[in-house]
């Protein structure tokens, strides 16, 4: 049974004939009840579960850049919902039943925020070193500015982040790698982030490395 909670104006919790009424980040919506699937294993709806299963699992090894990297894109959704919907068409490759998440493809952040120019990656010694030409003063671009890091391992799938890397007049950002990690290979990507706005840059891919 449903339950109006403000009044006959206002949204509801529970079944009520074949709709369901429910909460979320306090906004009031409804859905139909679902239908009986007549076909549910499609070549496909199997093709796009694959995929959507790909995708979801990297990004949850992500989730914490991602609040960071899409928390301004998170428009009634969640941080991660908005980073699927902005990677989801351009980061699969292969074909079915053999796919592929493309790396190079992948953005950890979205923004306006001008990125540094020629960053570049550099691996020694279980540390990513990321460095770049100073651009404070370009665009929206501003010396404070920090840099985010991510190194990704898909072999053990973990990852590890910075969201407050050097400053964008410092040049430099350095991260940690597990040494745990040592002899497997890493993806890493790169953007900067005004802590005071929360304003991010659309990340770059920097590369492959072996540690």
């Amino acid at each position: 049974m449903g339950k109006i909670n403000k009044g006959i104006l206002g949204g509801f919790t529970g079944k009520v004939g074949t709709v369901v009424g429910a909460f979320w980040k306090g906004i009031a919506y409804m859905r139909s009840l679902a239908g009986s699937i007549h076909n549910p294993k499609t070549t496909k709806q199997t093709q796009q579960r694959m995929k959507f299963a790909m995708l979801s699992t990297f990004l949850s090894h992500i989730l914490g850049v991602l609040k960071v990297g899409f928390k301004n894109k998170a428009v009634n959704m969640t941080e991660m919902d908005a980073a699927f919907k902005h990677n989801f068409p351009n980061v699969i490759g292969g074909s079915y039943p053999t796919y592929s998440l493309l790396y190079d493809k992948v953005e950890i952040s979205s923004g306006k925020l001008d990125n540094p120019y020629s960053p570049n990656a550099v691996v020694e010694s279980n540390t990513v070193t990321v460095s770049w030409t100073d651009n404070s003063g370009i665009g929206i671009a501003l010396a404070t500015d920090e840099a985010i890091v991510l190194a990704h391992n898909s072999v053990k799938s973990q990852a590890v982040h910075t969201i407050a890397g050097g400053k964008r007049s410092e040049r430099q950002a350095t991260l940690t790698l597990p040494s745990a990690w040592s002899g497997d290979s890493i993806d890493v990507w790169f953007a900067m982030r005004n802590p005071d706005t929360g304003e991010c840059s659309t990340s770059l891919y920097l590369g492959n490395f072996s540690i």
